[in-house]
């Protein structure tokens, strides 16, 4: 069945592609393994793949216009690039696996699976009498509308990498371009496009900044009380509801996040438990998030209710220690926050 006939094999047909299979170095058996005995719920689903591989081209095309735009417009002119197929060019290299660049990719595909629709919460927060909760709320309102695609899908901006990825991610997106201006050098004016850009990337810009000041402003109004983050839940506000949860637990908001999410041991339950919230209004959230984390009201209860207060101050201290000696405790096999015998 040739290209013409059969629109999957059309792609394939447009260029050359390595496979694991035909690369002889067995590299295909070892990852058909590992995802063989990956728990299933793990995995990402098609729609979290779909909605990945658009935030990574989306990233990469922004970066992309914008490199183009510092050019000088006769060279710019001259520039003659696809678009939409550097995020693939770039993946084939393996320039986009990068542990922190995917982290903030599952970020994001999290929040849009735990998010709900748009609750009042957020805009209320707008035009609350506080001046500094109402101006960080529209914030957060504006810097989210920045990062919406067609569909209203929350995705990532440049700002919203670490200064390392941000680097990594210019400097390949300028090479990816490289070869497609005709009958000149172009280094020398791609490395200046990248270090302009590099001159307006701002980590304060970060969405997740915008999320931790709103939480701050809250907390120093005194509106953070059980009410508000029962609403949030209700509402599916889980970056700004975890962030005010940390906050409350005095652990970071990525421990706070990773607890919510599921990715750290103890979970949603444990985090109420933590920042002081009353059981009441603990099952309360988590009848709001079960349905959404897949997970069992029940069992999240029993998170909040099974640790010993010794336990609990014993995860408090451990998540308050420095990441990168908890990692390397963790890769020792040492404490995980557990009290001793």
């Amino acid at each position: 069945m040739s290209p013409v006939e059969w629109p999957i094999s059309a792609q394939a047909g447009d260029r050359a592609v390595a496979t694991t299979r035909s690369r002889g170095d067995g590299s295909r058996a070892a990852i058909a393994r590992r995802d063989y005995f990956t728990d299933p719920a793990l995995r990402l689903s098609e729609e979290e793949r779909a909605l990945i591989a658009a935030m990574l081209a989306g990233l990469v095309g922004e970066i992309a216009d914008e490199l183009k735009a510092a050019l000088p417009p006769i060279e710019a002119a001259r520039a003659d690039w696809r678009r939409n197929g550097l995020a693939r060019r770039l993946e084939a290299a393996g320039l986009l696996d990068r542990e922190r660049l995917f982290e903030l990719l599952l970020r994001r595909a999290d929040e849009n699976r735990l998010a709900g629709g748009d609750g009042p919460t957020l805009g209320e927060l707008v035009a609350d009498e506080d001046g500094a909760v109402a101006g960080a709320a529209m914030g957060l309102v504006v810097a989210r509308g920045r990062r919406r695609d067609r569909f209203g899908r929350l995705g990532i901006d440049l700002d919203d990498l670490d200064a390392e990825e941000a680097v990594a991610l210019i400097q390949a997106a300028a090479a990816a371009i490289r070869d497609n201006f005709q009958d000149m050098d172009p280094d020398a004016l791609l490395a200046s496009a990248a270090q302009a850009l590099l001159a307006r990337f701002d980590e304060g810009r970060r969405l997740d900044t915008a999320v931790t000041e709103l939480a701050h402003a809250i907390a120093a109004a005194g509106r953070g009380g059980d009410d508000l983050l029962v609403a949030l839940a209700g509402d599916g506000e889980v970056a700004l509801l975890a962030a005010l949860l940390a906050m409350q637990a005095r652990i970071g908001g990525d421990t706070g996040w990773a607890l919510l999410a599921g990715d750290e041991a103890g979970g949603v339950g444990l985090l109420l438990r933590l920042a002081g919230v009353a059981r009441s209004a603990a099952a309360a959230v988590i009848a709001e998030l079960a349905p959404r984390l897949g997970q069992d009201e029940v069992s999240l209860i029993d998170q909040y209710d099974e640790p010993g207060e010794r336990e609990v101050e014993g995860r408090r201290r451990w998540w308050r220690l420095d990441p990168a000696y908890r990692a390397a405790c963790s890769d020792l096999g040492g404490s995980d926050g557990q009290p001793r015998a």
